[in-house]
């Protein structure tokens, strides 16, 4: 049983292997393909946190070395002490001139002075106003004095520049006795800024949003561009209000992820801001599973043609096989094992009903070719025979070798009918052209489907004796005694 299916069950375990190979690859090699998105998103993150960072340092660190260098200048200082209150006068003009002169170097928009002692708000191209602890457009100068601090960053809109959302540098200005004497601001707009986030976006597949974690007051508490809120960078990144304020050391980040998503907070200690970078990388992981599902399919199809090719290859195999096992090697006829199956199955369903014969055929004095010409001429002879009455039969019956000299058949007919067939056997051999006229001796009997082969073979036997007892070369018709 087992070496009939040898073929199956060795091909089946080519198959298994095959399969079982190909996904363990493709597990190693979707493994190794998804971290390496991942690396990339965690590194893409945090490069363009730490290059946002960078650059937003860069970006308040001038202004803050600028608003600085004017707060500490010996010119403002004495403008302040010397100061009368008009804004047309030669004194206010050195003031205006001296503001718009930096302004020029350094390329801001806007520079501003707000005397302690008259409130006045002083810029660069003039005077602006007198601020009012009443008026809520100068909370600003009056948070700022309260907060104790010589400097702060804030983020508000510019009245001086068309309103435009800008980066406020404000310093302490104040005398050898640490007397306040007013506040430098210089204000340059993050719109500009925000075209740089915008081309990082867009380099590195990102996104990016920064909040005030409220270390510097500032007035300005909406949105604008990458400039958020804490609960709209929350609901924009798709985090928690938590994780977008965290803390974070300076100069630091924190990385995380959330399923295929990538995030890096890094926080900007000259600002007081968190950065948020977010990396959603589930398009790659998308775009790897359709590779893989792709060459799965190609696998499968693959293996499905090689299944087919090999069961067909198979099954004509087994053919071949069974065709080897059931004919006989010098006649090429059926063999009694696979005649007695065919027998037995037919007899139950393919004989009830019908008129079969069953004829036994012998070759007389077989034994004379064997001695007088020997062995290999007694097998053509076999061959003979064997040929006419395949010939003869044809589809009308089935035809065996029993053993030996002896044949055996089916025919589906009468018996006389089969008589009449077997006379015209025993013609056609006499015409063969042979050292000796070749004869036969037949038996025939009707097929009684109730009993076996075996019995079936008995009567056609006696029928048989009978011929070879009459003077052989004839046939004779089984007769119930």
């Amino acid at each position: 049983m087992i070496k009939k299916y040898a073929f199956a069950i060795v091909n089946s375990i080519i198959i298994i292997f095959i399969i079982g190979a190909y996904f363990f690859v493709q597990v190693g090699e979707l493994s190794f393909y998804k971290e390496m998105a991942y690396n990339q998103a965690r590194n893409d993150a945090k490069l363009t946190a730490g290059e946002i960072n960078g650059q937003l340092s860069s970006f308040a660190s001038e202004q803050i070395l600028v608003a600085n260098m004017i707060s500490n200048d010996l010119f403002i200082r004495d403008w302040c002490h010397e100061e009368d209150g008009e804004i047309t006068g030669e004194h206010a003009y050195k003031l205006y001139s001296y503001l718009m002169e930096y302004r020029l170097t350094y390329g801001y928009d806007c520079i501003s002075f707000v005397s302690a002692s008259s409130l006045k708000y002083y810029y660069d191209k003039g005077y602006f106003k007198t601020l009012s602890p009443d008026d809520e457009i100068d909370a600003w100068y009056y948070s700022f004095l309260e907060c104790l601090k010589s400097q702060d960053v804030q983020v508000d809109t510019d009245m001086l520049n068309a309103d435009k959302i800008s980066l406020f540098v404000n310093c302490l200005v104040q005398d050898k006795g640490f007397k306040t004497l007013g506040v430098v601001s210089v204000s340059r707009s993050i719109e500009g800024f925000q075209k740089k986030i915008t081309d990082l976006e867009n380099e590195y597949d990102v996104t990016i949003c920064a909040v005030n974690l409220g270390v510097n007051y500032s007035l300005f508490k909406d949105s604008f561009g990458f400039y958020m809120k804490p609960e709209e960078a929350a609901k924009y990144m798709g985090i928690t209000e938590n994780q977008v304020t965290q803390k974070v050391r300076a100069g630091e980040s924190y990385t995380w992820f959330d399923g295929d998503t990538c995030y890096n907070v890094i926080y900007n200690a000259e600002l007081g801001w968190n950065i948020i970078v977010k990396k959603d990388i589930s398009g790659t992981i998308d775009a790897i599973m359709a590779r893989v599902n792709q060459r799965t399919g190609v696998m499968f199809v693959l293996v499905g043609i090689y299944t087919l090719m090999s069961f067909v290859l198979l099954a004509r195999l087994n053919s071949f096989s069974r065709k080897a096992e059931n004919v006989d090697d010098l006649t090429g006829l059926y063999n009694n094992k696979i005649f007695k199956e065919i027998f037995e199955k037919s007899r139950r369903r393919k004989f009830v009903g019908k008129e079969v014969s069953l004829m036994m055929v012998d070759v007389d004095d077989f034994k004379t070719f064997n001695d007088t010409y020997g062995h290999l001429y007694g097998n053509s002879i076999l061959k003979l025979v064997a040929e006419v009455l395949s010939d003869c039969v044809g589809k009308e019956g089935i035809v065996a070798r029993w053993g030996g000299d002896e044949f055996i058949g089916i025919v589906y007919a009468s018996p006389m009918e089969t008589k009449l067939l077997t006379q015209y056997i025993l013609s056609e051999l006499k015409k063969a052209e042979t050292h000796k006229t070749v004869t036969c001796s037949c038996g025939i009997v009707k097929v009684d489907n109730h009993i076996n082969l075996e019995n079936n073979m008995h009567k056609a036997d006696e029928a048989l004796y009978e011929s070879k007892t009459n003077g052989k070369g004839r046939s004779t018709i089984y007769e119930e005694k």
